[in-house]
């Protein structure tokens, strides 16, 4: 495409999904203890609204990219936009726990559609694909920002048996009406692969193994994450027999693609267990209340959005990649040396904007080199599993620091090595690839 104002048009309407998301995660997670009151429920059983969301969202990333390939990106996400819609309508009016944990079920699959899409259509239609991702990394990162204020607020408001946490679910739908009025109107069609067959077996592998590493790193036994890594193997030994297997991991054979995908878990494994140390630290240690560590975690998506936004200038993927794993180092490292006695604004508050600065160029650059080293007829693909990778190292981050938080020293040297990772992994990662725009 060579018309600019249509391209930014198209930007605008796919960074949506981006926005949605991350409104959605972050405000009900805000919510959850208003939830928890709101239906008298306990505490085991409302934790599953936001554990089934997460669940299907990670164990179904990979299948939906894998589906946008074969019937087009552009039909997937208007799928997917309905199926948010619709869910977040219904979410909207409901009362009774478990129709709510089912119903948020489904979002999180839209969610999967509309986390993937977007960068598969991006990955088709821009050659300078860090500019389109700095828009949409810096919608994520609003949406990051305002997502808890959000949530906050309305699940203070109450109208009878209509809670104030409903709001935030309606809050969708205007948005997703915007979105598929512009993915209608101005997405061209992406002709898809030829029509293949998804082996059903293959399908079955995946999901299981997904499910029981997904639920080993929340609520059920760590044994559940060697049974689950024992079915990818026996997922990737049965595909290798496969013409066209559901888990390409030929992609892989790339090296730029290998090591960017790298760079992204171990950025997301610090990130997030930065984030979920540093929140009880605040708290527990420094006996700050909820909104004064709330206000003092803002500076990450602030800083997060801004650099996103200027980082889709750097074209030299390597150098990209040393501008986000090599501040993430540094950031946590410098964590590893607070104490009670610890100025915020002299210590956590630069840590925590070198993580976020090297979060915002992951978000542009490295995501630029992940689907510039990856077939454009296979961006669908490399969407599912630079997502499934990123909610992998999410729920990682969590895990591994969840019993260290009292321990927070330990806990940041543990983070430490895996953002170490990060920095061997940009050794490995090209300045740039060939690009033919689609």
């Amino acid at each position: 495409m060579k018309n600019n104002k249509k391209l930014l048009i198209i930007l605008i309407g796919l960074a949506v999904a981006d926005l949605l998301g991350a409104i959605d995660s972050t405000g009900v997670n805000i919510a959850l203890p208003k939830i928890t009151h709101d239906l008298n429920i306990p505490v085991v059983l409302s934790q599953w609204i936001p554990n089934a969301y997460t669940l299907v969202l990670v164990t179904m990333l990979i299948f939906m990219g894998k589906v946008g390939d074969i019937i087009g990106a552009k039909k997937l996400y208007i799928y997917g936009l309905l199926l948010f819609g619709i869910t977040s309508l219904v979410l909207g009016f409901i009362n009774d726990p478990y129709s709510l944990i089912i119903v948020r079920a489904f979002q999180g699959l839209g969610t999967a559609i509309l986390y993937t899409m977007p960068m598969a259509i991006i990955a088709h239609l821009w050659k300078e694909r860090e500019k389109a991702f700095a828009v949409t990394a810096s919608f994520f990162a609003f949406g990051m920002l305002i997502g808890p204020l959000i949530g906050g607020f309305f699940a203070n408001l109450d109208f009878g048996n209509f809670y104030g946490w409903h709001l935030l679910f309606l809050l969708n739908i205007p948005f997703v009406i915007f979105g598929l009025f512009i993915a209608e109107k101005f997405i061209p069609k992406i002709e898809p692969q030829k029509k293949i067959k998804i082996d059903i077996f293959s399908l079955f592998l995946l999901f299981t193994s997904l499910v029981l590493i997904v639920l080993s790193l929340t609520v059920i036994s760590r044994w559940f994450m060697v049974v689950g890594l024992l079915l990818l193997v026996g997922l990737y030994l049965y595909e290798k027999k496969l013409t066209n297997p559901l888990l390409d991991l030929k992609l892989f054979k790339n090296q730029t693609f290998t090591a960017a995908n790298l760079i992204s878990f171990s950025i997301m494994v610090t990130v997030i267990g930065m984030s979920f140390v540093l929140t009880f630290y605040l708290q527990d240690v420094l006996k700050w209340n909820s909104m004064q560590a709330g206000l003092a975690m803002l500076p990450v998506p602030i800083v997060t959005g801004i650099v996103a936004a200027l980082s889709g200038k750097i074209k030299n993927w390597r150098l990209g990649a040393f501008l986000s794993s090599v501040p993430v180092l540094l950031g946590i490292l410098l964590l590893i040396f607070i104490t009670p006695e610890t100025s915020y604004y002299k210590l956590i508050l630069p840590a925590m904007v070198l993580i976020a600065a090297g979060s915002g160029v992951l978000m542009t650059v490295i995501f630029a080199a992940i689907f510039g080293s990856a077939p454009s007829d296979k961006s669908g693909s490399a969407s599912g599993l630079l997502n499934t990778i990123q909610q992998l190292g999410a729920l990682i981050g969590i895990a591994l620091v969840a019993a260290l938080v009292f321990q927070y020293k330990i806990a940041f040297s543990i983070l430490s090595v895996a953002a170490l990772l990060g920095v061997i992994s940009a050794f490995f990662v090209k300045k740039r690839e060939n690009i033919k725009e689609v």
